[in-house]
């Protein structure tokens, strides 16, 4: 398609009251939020936004709060348990607003009715250059199409299985990211991310499945014997050591009404430890340690996005491809006598994801995705994973999912589920998500 970014700005109020529109578009001068870093270009892939009728970008200098809720209900068998259940899977309390006309900030709150979290606490400057943001705080790491995202803003039930292994269904990170875009010519633009943390955390809820004792750094690790297996990162260390997260990725137009995205992540810990307690067959604890371990995270993706030219219709297609490298995972074994160790997973492990998603309308579309990969353990076993879903949007605040999912274990049963979900936003609802 021969339009340049400009030309393209014109559609944008089009693409953005559109549920279910895309387009590689630029805000307008006259209409761009001067204090956003965030939202000047529509992704294919990326969750609705529901400001509600107070946002960030309004003239007022009151904060833009919201309350969002999301919950199911569900029937699983997932091997020895089975049965149905009612969930609250989060209640989240959002605020954001404007400090000076180069900074502003957000936090999101959130609950599970077990325990409360704060999830995001950032500030962002706007005042280094153009098309230029800098945060700092605490935030979702950039990696793919989406770490970024919450997890009751997804486009399907929950995260795709490859990702809750090898990063965590949710992780959040202290630290600084500075991004940036720029316009390659007249279809494409390019942006890219650093981030430094100094602290990463991996949350677990937002699935059906309880996973099976595996899990990389940021998780428990496996283990045959009795006893828990901690990760951990030093309070202070030097700045080399810090964790490191960087993304590069383009959007350019795909024939009269496509956007076509493509993208790479990194997520590098050069320094951490594992710390375990256990017990022998006396029954006499024993304590373990490794430090001085490093593990890499890397990714590929690939986002397709159609709309029909009044926005109402919609596909939306993409893959993405995860390897995971280092010291991935710990276990305690026991050898038959009263010696227990703590044995090292080091190596390589990889997976991936595809989806496809139709909007048939604003209220209406369906969607299957499909992720696989590796244990993070020595026979690496495999998993395969199968998602199907319909959404439907009663009003632009409330959302009605029902999910079937099955799980494939190459060692293990297998699991299945249904499920009923139920979202509601109340007031302004938003996270500083970036293409």
């Amino acid at each position: 398609m021969n339009h340049s970014l400009a030309a393209t700005a014109a559609r944008f109020s089009l693409v953005l009251a559109s549920t279910a529109s895309l387009g590689l578009a630029q805000l307008p001068q006259s209409d761009a939020p001067p204090q956003s870093p965030v939202g000047l270009l529509k992704s294919p892939g990326m969750p609705r936004i529901y400001w509600g009728q107070t946002t960030r970008f309004t003239s007022a200098w009151n904060p833009a709060a919201g309350i969002a809720f999301d919950g199911a209900f569900s029937w699983a068998d997932d091997g020895d348990e089975d049965g149905v259940a009612l969930d609250l899977n989060v209640a989240e309390l959002t605020m954001q607003g404007s400090i000076s006309p180069s900074w502003w900030g957000n936090f999101a709150l959130e609950t599970n009715s077990e325990e409360v979290e704060l999830t995001e606490s950032a500030l962002f400057y706007m005042g280094l250059a153009e098309r230029t943001s800098f945060r700092t705080g605490k935030f979702f790491i950039d990696f793919g199409k989406q770490m970024q995202i919450h997890v009751h803003d997804l486009m399907t039930p929950q995260r795709p299985a490859v990702l809750r292994e090898y990063l965590g269904t949710e992780v959040p990170g202290t630290g600084f990211q500075l991004d940036h875009w720029s316009p390659i010519g007249d279809e494409t633009a390019f942006r890219f991310s650093l981030g430094l943390f100094g602290e990463m955390e991996q949350h677990g809820h937002g699935f059906l499945f309880e996973e099976e004792g595996h899990g990389g750094h940021g998780g428990h690790g496996g283990h045959e014997g009795e006893g828990e297996i901690e990760p951990l990162l030093e309070d202070r260390r030097d700045f080399q050591d810090l964790i490191i997260t960087a993304r590069a990725t383009a959007m350019t137009d795909a024939g009269e009404n496509g956007i076509l995205q493509v993208g790479a992540s990194y997520r590098g810990i050069p320094e951490f430890a594992f710390e375990a307690e256990g017990a022998n067959l006396a029954g006499d604890d024993v304590d373990f340690d490794a430090d001085g371990l490093d593990s890499s995270v890397f990714g590929l993706d690939l986002t397709y996005g159609w709309n029909s030219p009044d926005g109402t219709k919609g596909w939306t297609a993409g893959a993405e491809f995860i390897r995971a490298e280092g010291t991935l995972n710990a276990e305690i074994v026991n050898d038959g006598t009263d010696q227990v160790a703590l044995e090292l997973f080091d190596g390589d492990a990889q997976g991936w994801f595809a989806y496809a998603d139709h909007a048939w309308n604003q209220q209406n579309n369906v969607g299957i995705m499909v992720s696989a990969f590796e244990h993070l353990e020595d026979e690496r076993p495999e998993d395969l994973e199968y998602t199907a879903y319909w959404t439907h949007f009663p009003t632009e605040f409330t959302r009605v999912r029902v999910a079937a999912i099955h799980m494939d274990r190459e060692e293990g049963e297998d699991a299945q589920a249904l499920m009923v979900q139920l979202t509601g936003y109340i007031g302004a609802h938003g996270h500083p998500y970036n293409w």
